[in-house]
């Protein structure tokens, strides 16, 4: 009986042990048997400053996508030309060929301008948008599965998405992603 009593208190001081090692009630839970390394590590960049079709781009800037191994993807960049109107709303979003938004990224990243035509940097990290995660990353979403384009007089394969930014919600440059 000694035993069963020593045994049983281990029992019980080995449960309390474990139980209190697990987060209790918090984001973690979920994601505790996750494997750890979902996606691989990835940087693409879209370039505003050498534009190969314009002569003279209206927007002139960089922004960097930077993906994490758990898939959530931080934005960054800074823009030094083309943001002359202080009072207007500017923003980013990633759209395919057809002009169709894939994704906004305009509340999230709160793009300022300076007051001397550019911004100010900006920075957000976005945990429900990747890269090349998953089929619904920046650049494997597609809003039809066709390989044609949206232009129904030419045959081709569909172009890969785009950086656009817009101003008061209207487009005004692109910029390819590499």
């Amino acid at each position: 009986m000694k035993y069963y009593t020593l045994l049983s208190f281990l029992v019980l001081l080995f449960l309390i042990t474990i139980a209190l090692a697990f987060p209790n009630g918090s984001e973690l839970l979920p994601k505790t048997f996750e494997k750890r390394n979902q996606c691989n590590s990835a940087l693409v960049n879209a370039d505003f400053n050498t534009n190969i079709f314009k002569r003279n781009p209206s927007v002139v800037g960089t922004v960097i996508f930077s993906q994490d191994e758990c898939g959530s993807t931080e934005v960054v960049g800074i823009f030094s030309k083309g943001f002359d109107d202080t009072s207007a709303t500017y923003g980013l979003q990633i759209v395919d060929e057809c002009r169709n938004v894939l994704f906004d990224f305009t509340e999230g990243l709160n793009i300022q301008p300076d007051g001397s035509g550019g911004t100010k940097s900006f920075r957000h990290k976005f945990d429900n948008v990747s890269i090349d995660c998953d089929s619904n990353g920046i650049l494997t979403k597609k809003v039809h599965n066709s390989k044609r384009n949206c232009y129904r007089n030419k045959i081709r394969n569909r172009l890969p998405n785009k950086v656009m930014i817009t101003k008061n919600g209207q487009g005004i440059d692109f910029a390819g992603i590499f």
